[in-house]
């Protein structure tokens, strides 16, 4: 997907500019990545535009720029939300199987026996057991589902002599089937090195046992989408904020060139967007994540989408959000 090739881009830029993020602590250098396990911060990372702490259905009055608004600045063409609140998951066609292909989310290579999980339903169940299957030589399994509707997956961590060779889990929600008997998907396998690496490419140190979730915002027509901003809750309907030190969350959006940026205060022409350091007090720990921007340039800032999903520590969840679906979850915002 482009969010793997922008954040492969990304690091590999970051890399050849700077060995690595952490405490903005003064004229001590940077220890390079890694991760912070415990202690006190010696200061605060690089956060860019804070998220104030918020009260349940706040918009952030007054923190929002007024260029942030739903047009592509490339073609001036309008994001398409026509179908905001009418929208539902694709309908299911004939029942068939297909080929996943588990690849390495930063490398792109099959990674083969790995211990994979299939949910036709789209939901994610909680634990952290595989009772799925085992990835063959090729990185392949055969799964079934109902042709175009929306499933989703959990890759499983596996333990291996490096980092790189290490599967630290990934989870992926709304990927949608082909759409006859015998085609086929990929499916992402986040490396113990790349687990590290996000969290540095995107300014600041990864916390152990946390989450990270990633994915772009789109519109009606699956374009994505400029100005918009994402917004994490938890299963109570409380904002996960933007934190100050290394060891908290942090929003981030790419700048239109495949970089993250510390700058970005919404979503840029490329609709990427990616959170790190998210708490995960169990296993399967529920979420909501909500899309707030303006359908045209003097609209309201408002609501625009919401979907909900689950979080472990050591894994990436990969989302893409748009318009609000009829059959979608009852936002925190609008409870």
């Amino acid at each position: 997907m482009e969010l793997r090739a922008s954040l492969i881009a990304a690091a590999l830029a970051a890399l050849s500019v700077n060995a690595g993020c952490g405490d903005d602590s003064g004229s001590t250098p940077d220890a390079g990545p890694g991760v912070d396990s415990g202690g006190v911060d010696a200061g605060t990372a690089d956060a860019g535009p804070m998220l104030p702490p918020l009260q349940k259905g706040d918009v952030h009055p007054g923190s929002e720029p007024e260029e942030a608004f739903l047009i592509d600045p490339a073609t001036a063409v309008p994001a398409d939300f026509s179908c905001m609140g009418t929208r539902t998951e694709p309908a299911e066609g004939a029942s068939i199987s297909f080929t996943l292909t588990v690849e390495d989310f930063q490398e792109g290579n099959p990674v083969p026996e790995v211990c994979v999980e299939f949910y036709p339903d789209n939901v994610v169940a909680t634990g952290d057991t595989c009772e799925g299957m085992t990835t063959d030589a090729s990185g392949n399994v055969t799964v079934m589902d109902a042709a175009d509707s929306w499933y989703a997956y959990r890759v499983f961590p596996k333990d291996g002599p490096t980092a790189a060779t290490t599967v630290v889990g990934s989870v992926q929600y709304n990927e949608p089937a082909p759409a006859m008997e015998g085609g086929s998907a990929t499916g992402n396998s986040v490396s113990g090195a790349t687990i590290e690496l996000i969290p540095v490419v995107l300014g600041f140190n990864r916390a152990a046992g946390t989450a990270v979730i990633a994915g772009q915002v789109q519109d009606c027509v699956d374009d994505p989408v400029y100005g918009a901003h994402v917004r994490i809750y938890d299963a109570s309907g409380n904002l996960i904020p933007e934190g100050t030190g290394n060891r908290e969350p942090h929003y981030r959006y790419f700048d239109g060139e495949d970089f993250p940026s510390s700058e970005q205060p919404y979503s840029h022409v490329d609709g990427l967007y990616a959170i790190a350091n998210l708490p995960v007090p169990s296993a399967g720990t529920a979420f909501f994540m909500e899309l707030w921007g303006r359908t045209t340039a003097d609209a309201q800032l408002e609501l625009l989408g919401c979907e909900q999903g689950t979080l472990y520590a050591d894994t990436v969840t990969i989302l893409n959000i748009g318009p609000m679906r009829s059959d979608g979850p009852t936002c925190p915002s609008a409870m």
